[in-house]
Parts: C-alpha cells; structure tokens; sequence
C-alpha cells in the first residue's frame, strides 16, 4: 500500500485580515447589482478615512514619576503612533476606486460570467489577443518612495479596512455561493522570478482561504512558467480576487538588462485579460525597469503613479510631530520649539520611521543619561550613533538629487535593539557607581503617585543629584580592593561607547576596564565598597 505523499511548501509570510459573510447595501449607480461591490464596506468620507486610520496610544501623564526601568518599558507606546496624513487619505482614495472599477466586468450574476472567464484564460494561456467584448475595466498603478517613508505599512493599514475575505451564500432571491478574496499582498521574490512569485501565489490563497491550489497546479515546483502563469489567472478569478499588491518591487533591478520585462508583461496580462488590478511598491531603484508598456496602462487608467516622497517641512509635518511630541516618557517634558522640531526633520529628513525611532532612541539616551530632558544635542547625538546605515540616503536627500537616490542601495531595516542594549549598559553603570540613585528610585516605587502633583520644567536639585550628579554624594568609608582607573563616573559612558565601537558589549567593556569583578571581590576584606 503506498503512503499518501505530501507536498513540501517553502515557509511563506502571508499578511492576512478578516473574514466576514456577505452583507450587501446600496451602491451608487454603477455599481448596483453586483454582489462583489455590495458587500464591500461603504465608501468612506476622508473624515471617516482619517478615524478608521488614526492610532494614538493611551498616554498617562502620572507614569513620568516611574523608574527609570519602567519607563523604558513605556517607551515602546511611540512605535504603535499612527497619524493619518494627505498621503494616506489620497492612497485610500485610490484603493477604493481600483478595487471597485476592477469587480464591474466581473459580476458573477452576468449571463455568461464563466464562459468569458474561461475564454480570457484561454485568451492568456494561447497568447491570443482579448476579444473587445471582454473589455476589462481593471487599472493599475505604482507607489514609489525611499526606503521608510511608510509605504508597505500605510497600503496594509487601507487593505484592512476592507475584509480580506467574504463568503456569499445568497444574494436577493438568488443562490449565490462565492468566495470573495477581496485582497492579496504578496512580496516580490528575492530572485525576482516569476515562477517563484506564481508558487508562492498559490500558497498564499491556500494559506488564507484553506484551499489546495498548490497541490492542483504547483506541479512540485516542476512545472514551467508558462503552464503556471494561466493558472495563477484562473485561480484569481475563481476566488474573485478584487486587488493584488506586489511589494519589494525594487529588486527587478538585480535582473540583467530585459530580464525583468516577463513579470512585468505578465502583470500587464493580469489586467488586460481577466481584469485583476495590479499595484506595485518599491523603492527608486525600480524606478528604471518598470516599462513603457506598463506606465503606458497607469497613464490611461486615471490613477496615475504615487511617488511617495519624504514629507517636507511644512504643515504637514507640525501636524505628525506635534502629535508625536506628546508621547514624551521624560520626567521633565519640554515644549516643542521650532529648534526641536527642525533637528528631528534635518536628522531625519522627514522619512517618518526614521523621525519616529530617533524620537524615542532620544528619549532613552535622555532618561539612561539622567539628563530626563529632550535637547537638539541629544537628538543630533542619537542621529549620529543610530543612523549609519541610512547615511547614504540621507545625504542624498540632503543633496536633493533624485539620481543620487535612484542610485542608492535600499535602506536596510533599522533595529533598535542594539542601541538599546548599548543605552542600558549606560544605566547599568550609572545604578552601580551611585548609591543614592538606588536610594532615589525606592522611594519613588514607594511613594504614592499624586494627581496634583505638578511637573517642573527643569530638574530639581534632589533629583540631578539622584540622576545625573558626576559624584556620589555619599562618600565610601573604605577604599576599594581594586579601583578602576577613570577619574569620574562621567567617563564611563565613554569608556562603554569605545568598547561597542569594537564589537563588545557594555558588560565585557566594563569588565575588562576593571569596574566589574567577582561578586566578593568589591566587598571582601576591610578595603570594600558600601
């Protein structure tokens, strides 16, 4: 008896949203009677837009009389910020109309439907040209920006406000039972092959819709891109595909001079003959292979391309950093001034991740320094230790050359963990040499938070004694064992900054300078440390 055999996927990341049954409500004229635009939500206003969009984290001014620890904690509420801009609203606008003009030569209900469904297949997979009656309505457009601006983030925030999937049963007095796949983000394999990105279409429906397309027509990754891509168009118009978003679309650029003009013709096939709109997003590396042929569709469609540049130093940004300021964690906030405000956009140059991790990164120098206040030098210091890997970018930027930035490699991701973990070694050192500042934080846990308890626009002496003194108040009764060499408490940062310059942790660095030892070794004898 032969064991069944199973077909090994490639592990694949699917953005997935929710699944809801068809509930179906008046529609303008022009789309009335199809169920696969009823169902959709309604339009919404920019008002509407702007509410479903907006995130701002719970924020409780009591909180900045915490420790230090906890309040490092806190810190992580400024990466959930999401505050909807122009951009986003215009973007919106653009999904709803692409997805909802792509479903109206697709209505199920019309005499017909599955004939023509197969014939535009038929139409793809025999190279033939399209018969005019089967004249798609689908669009397509591009969204190009640099590397961090929030283009991948804001298209997945728009797509969730639509179902990713909706089950008909029934639609007036007829039986209807479809499922509708109203969404599929898929990125751009890393070879920019096309055969890849058709296997990994099919898992990614199975994946979300529980099928075994792959099974059916994956072949066990054996068969040719030219059976496949015709599949991958039947498939698309079984599930009722409303919009397919291809991201990373930058790496074509890798593929010698033509070769990425196959996936391109086929995206273009996509949409001219079974109608599925096509958008595509990437950085300005893409901007050279995307073709003529392709433009030539955007540029008839009305939707036209979104070049989503950085944010200039307008209106636009007071609003996102005046939103964002709020979310200060310092026991000392400070009012923004035009002075912080244009430090955060020059050290960022507007790319919205990079000012909303420098906004926080600096809040960490800040409360791990004791200085418990934002300041331009905090914010250009924080620049000049996180940014490294963006500088080419941003002095592109800076430049204003925008073929300086078509040349630019992609901005890799920027982690915050090691600049974290640099930044607590800080803090480390700072608990460790300073008596009193353990004293001052046990009192604080002790302490009962008071609502009327009012903040002071600059630190009290008690407290830059407790936090950010060069000396210990308290003075040792006895010499230590072994003393390290440094002078001042105050070199100590330094001395940590050096080590991770080489690659070494703030405990190795401390270690080997001499301000760790053995747990007895501070304290052992009559020449211990208090």
């Amino acid at each position: 008896m032969k064991k069944t055999q199973t077909i090994e996927k490639p592990p694949i990341f699917v953005f997935k949203g929710q699944k809801v049954s068809a509930y179906y409500h008046e529609e303008i004229s022009i789309y009335r009677g199809n169920p696969l635009i009823e169902a959709l939500p309604e339009i919404l206003t920019e008002e509407q837009v702007i509410e479903q969009l907006q995130f701002y984290p719970h924020f409780n001014s009591q909180e900045l009389l915490l420790p230090k620890e906890l309040r490092l904690h806190l810190l992580q509420n400024v990466l959930q910020f999401f505050t909807p801009l122009p951009v986003h609203i215009d973007l919106e606008q653009r999904f709803s109309r692409l997805i909802r003009a792509g479903y109206i030569a697709r209505n199920p209900l019309n005499l017909g439907f599955w004939k023509d469904l197969n014939q535009r297949v038929d139409s793809l997979s025999q190279n033939r040209c399209l018969n005019q009656r089967l004249r798609s309505t689908a669009t397509g457009f591009t969204i190009l920006g640099i590397s961090g601006v929030g283009k991948s983030t804001a298209v997945e925030q728009i797509l969730s406000l639509y179902p990713q999937v909706i089950y008909h049963s029934r639609y007036g007095n007829r039986r209807s039972t479809n499922t509708q796949l109203v969404w599929l983000k898929l990125e751009c394999p890393s070879d920019a092959s096309v055969k890849g990105l058709c296997l990994n279409f099919f898992q990614s429906v199975d994946d979300i819709l529980e099928t075994s397309y792959y099974l059916s027509y994956g072949g066990k990754g054996r068969r040719t891109l030219n059976e496949l891509m015709p599949d991958v168009a039947r498939v698309a118009s079984l599930v009722h595909l409303g919009v397919l978003v291809i991201d990373e679309i930058q790496v074509l650029s890798k593929l010698r001079s033509g070769g990425h003009e196959k996936m391109l013709d086929f995206f273009v096939q996509l949409i001219n003959m079974i109608g599925l709109p096509v958008v595509l997003v990437g950085t300005y590396k893409a901007w050279s292979v995307l073709g003529s042929e392709f433009r030539q569709i955007r540029r008839g469609t009305g939707q036209g391309d979104l070049v989503w540049e950085r944010m200039k130093e307008d209106e636009d940004w007071l609003l996102f950093i005046e939103s964002l300021w709020q979310y200060q964690y310092v026991q000392f906030p400070c009012q923004l001034t035009d002075e912080l405000s244009h430090a955060l956009y020059y050290e960022s140059q507007g790319i919205t991740d990079l000012a909303v991790k420098l906004f926080m990164l600096a809040q960490v120098r800040a409360i791990t320094t004791g200085k418990e206040k934002l300041t331009k030098g905090i914010i250009q210091s924080v620049a000049l230790d996180y940014l490294r890997t963006a500088r080419e970018v941003l002095n592109a930027l800076k430049s204003g050359s925008l073929e300086r930035l078509k040349n630019c490699e992609d901005v890799r991701p920027i982690t915050i963990e090691p600049f974290l973990e640099q930044e607590l070694g800080h803090l480390f050192v700072a608990n460790s040499i300073n008596p009193q500042t353990a004293t001052a934080k046990n009192s604080v846990n002790k302490s009962r938070v008071e609502p009327s308890m009012s903040l002071s626009p600059e630190p009290e002496p008690e407290l830059e004694q407790a936090f950010g003194s060069n000396s210990s108040p308290v003075q040792a009764t006895k010499k230590a064992k072994k003393r390290p060499t440094a002078t001042s408490p105050a070199e100590l940062p330094e001395i940590v900054s050096n080590g991770a310059s080489s690659g070494m942790s703030a405990y190795e660095t401390l270690k080997q300078a001499g301000y760790i030892g053995g747990s007895t070794e501070f304290i052992s004898g009559e020449e211990g440390f208090i």
